[in-house]
């Protein structure tokens, strides 16, 4: 998808037609608008997701104050006032124009609200357009409404995206933008195929297999409850972690709670960075009984075979005076070293053979040279490993013990909140309590569920031998349970198949989250997109993973960092599809479209945040204020930018002073002092 155009007509702040060219190419992909805050910049990125979804951002107010004030008031009562957002746009080699509008009746001061028409034309290369059938479905068949989120963004509100509470929705968005919801939509359905091929088992296949079906059909039911329940749980452990780092925030603001706050934030670091800390020595101390556990039993062996081999030196058996590979070959030419012929069973054959029995094999021997070389060195390795576990267990039992001191140092500044004079504070921490044993108890019940789950397929995996195994003399409920059984295994070979391509790509967008994050950041923190596609970072030290806490900046770079990331393998995996699912160069290629990018970021990050997003975005909108804009990132950005321009801000605050905004060496109106309130969107040449 590449945006070509955007025309709003007096479209909230947007008085009047203003348009916008959008048109970009692979070494200019980026747009640049500066406006002052306030001028229509979320406006303006909100009118992208009217268009599509007719649907605009939760933070924007008066959602169905849709047309321009000063043009709704200069109305008369009775007449009827325009608003539209038109986008022109490609999409798999075809071009299109959406326009969403209201055509609205003024009754008086306050406008009503109102329903909006969206139509959807194709273009034809000879310029005529085709009307588009049921637009918004063709729309959200080319963009879906969930995805759009990663590329029509606030930047200074992206980092919900690495909120506890996003976390299933944005894995479940990914799905859709890698194209494997297919699968899951096809694991959806197949119950439902199930359940009719089953019927006629249940109708005609005798007691023993009606009854087995009956019991597959209830564990089935049984299942899917416990799904439906597993996701509530999900999504509520979410919501908790949320409120009680909500709540923790309040507790470090208040004045008395502060200081205390602040010791068990650290208590809690530390408590962390320990149990991290016993959780690798752990499991250090399992790799290495794994690895070279045996060792310690090998004493008595090495002793043993030691003796062994000395007696067989006395003897001179070691090594063998002769060896009988030299004399099996006398034998077969017939013929000693000393030229006498080796006739069979004669006297001088008897006695070569003799020797025969004497003589070592050079296999045996050159074994025990190489055994005899490794009885020294695992002594020494049986020493090394009673040092290394000795080393192991005592930072264990150091990691314990600071656990349990840290322990009741949190237990005692626990008391100290919950025991505080001061009302609020007691309120506080009692709600964290609260909060705390509710995650615990929900967490309890997604392992119990967990558990069920697992229980259960078992339980249908033997239910259906049995009912493979079960007398059906009907043939309609011999075919429904010959069917029913492909369908079983369709369905285990889809899930693996999922399972397989989900892990496949979060892998992809780790590595590439890596890759991006590494680009923009001078400090030596490392992103990481879990198995929950859960957003996290990390330091390490000495081998140890600790957990960053995250400032906004932070949470900032991270989720541009992801949106990036995604961009870019939304990229590659429409070029790895098959050539026959390909429907277009630009299929899987989105825009992004993102406003206030820069807010919360200082210098270092901004000129970086904006070199990778410059150059792994296929196309870039960039709304920013001249604050946020000129300087490093306006320098940035320059060399990839097609198209510039302002949004003109008319203000009718009393003693408001005109103001502009230099680029490239011209001044140009930025802030206009006016009769009333409205915005121009000037594009500059």
């Amino acid at each position: 998808m590449k945006l070509h155009s955007i025309i709003l007509k007096n479209f909230r702040q947007f008085k009047g037609r203003q348009t916008f060219d959008l048109r970009s190419d692979k070494e200019k992909s980026v747009n640049l608008l500066f406006g002052a805050n306030g001028a229509g910049k979320t406006t303006l990125l909100n009118a992208f997701t009217w268009a599509l979804y007719g649907a605009m951002s939760d933070d924007v107010e008066q959602q169905d104050r849709l047309i321009t004030d000063t043009v709704w008031r200069k109305a008369a009562t009775g007449d009827t006032v325009e608003v539209y957002v038109e986008i022109t746009f490609e999409h798999g080699a075809q071009d299109y124009r959406i326009l969403r509008s209201i055509a609205l009746r003024k009754e008086g001061d306050y406008q009503g609200k109102a329903t909006p028409e969206v139509q959807l034309w194709t273009t034809r290369p000879d310029g005529t357009s085709e009307v588009v059938r049921a637009p918004q479905e063709h729309i959200l068949s080319i963009l879906p409404r969930s995805i759009s989120r990663f590329f029509f963004f606030n930047g200074e509100r992206i980092e919900k995206l690495v909120e506890k509470s996003a976390y299933s929705e944005v894995q479940k968005d990914i799905k859709v933008l890698l194209a494997l919801e297919q699968v899951e939509r096809a694991l959806t359905h197949l119950p439902k195929v199930d359940r009719k091929l089953t019927a006629d088992i249940r109708k005609y296949g005798g007691d023993k297999a009606s009854e087995i079906q009956a019991a597959i059909d209830q564990l089935r039911e049984n299942e899917s409850e416990l799904r439906e329940e597993q996701k509530i749980l999900e999504s509520t452990l979410a919501d908790l972690n949320d409120e009680r780092e909500q709540v923790t925030d309040l507790l470090r603001q208040h004045d008395a709670a502060a200081p205390i706050q602040q010791q068990r934030d650290l208590v809690e670091k530390k408590l962390s960075e320990a149990r991290s800390g016993l959780q690798l020595a752990t499991a250090e101390r399992a790799t290495l009984i794994a690895t070279r556990g045996f060792l310690a039993f090998t004493e008595h062996v090495c002793q043993s075979t030691n003796e062994i081999a000395s007696a067989l030196y006395r003897k001179g058996a070691l090594p063998a005076p002769l060896k009988r590979e030299f004399v099996d070959k006398l034998l077969d030419d017939g013929v000693c070293i000393c030229g006498t012929e080796l006739a069979d069973h004669s006297e001088a054959w008897q006695k070569v053979t003799a020797w025969r029995q004497r003589a070592g094999l050079q296999a045996v021997e050159t074994a025990w040279q190489k055994l005899s070389g490794q009885i020294e060195p695992m002594s020494s390795a049986r020493n090394d490993l009673r040092d290394g576990l000795g080393q192991i267990m005592k930072r264990i039992g150091k990691l314990r013990d600071s656990i349990s001191e840290l322990e009741e140092t949190m237990s005692e500044l626990d008391g100290k909140l919950r025991d505080s004079r001061m009302e609020d504070v007691q309120a506080l921490e009692s709600k964290r309590i609260d909060l705390e044993a509710r995650h615990g108890e929900k967490q309890r019940r997604i392992g119990a569920v967990a558990g069920d789950l697992q229980r259960i397929q078992r339980d249908i995996e033997q239910r259906v031998k049995e009912r493979k195994g079960a007398e059906v003399t009907d043939d309609l409920a011999s075919k429904a349970r010959a069917r029913s059984d492909m369908v079983q295994n369709v369905r285990k070979a889809l899930e693996e198949i999922l399972e397989i391509r989900s892990e496949e790509k979060r892998q992809e967008l780790d590595a590439k989250l890596k890759e991006i994050y590494g680009k923009i950041t001078f400090k030596n923190y490392i992103p990481a997109l879990n198995e929950s596609f859960e957003l996290t970072l990390h330091s390490e030290e000495d081998g140890v993973k600790l957990p960053v806490p995250k400032s906004t900046g932070e949470n900032q770079v991270l989720s541009l960092s992801f949106v990036a990331a995604v961009s870019q393998v939304a990229q590659e995996n429409r070029k790895n599809q098959p050539e026959e699912m390909d429907s277009g160069a630009d299929s899987g290629i989105y825009p992004i479209v993102m406003d206030a990018a820069f807010g919360s970021l200082d210098e270092n990050y901004q000129k970086e945040v904006t070199r990778a997003l410059a150059t792994l975005a296929p196309q870039l909108l960039v709304l920013v204020s001249k604050s946020q804009g000129l300087g490093k990132v306006v320098t940035e950005l320059s060399p990839y930018v097609s198209h510039l321009g302002v949004i003109e801000a008319h203000s009718s605050l009393p003693g408001a002073t005109n103001e502009d905004i230099e680029l490239n060496g011209h001044a140009y109106p930025y802030i206009r002092s006016d009769e009333t309130d409205f915005a121009l969107l000037k594009e500059i040449q």
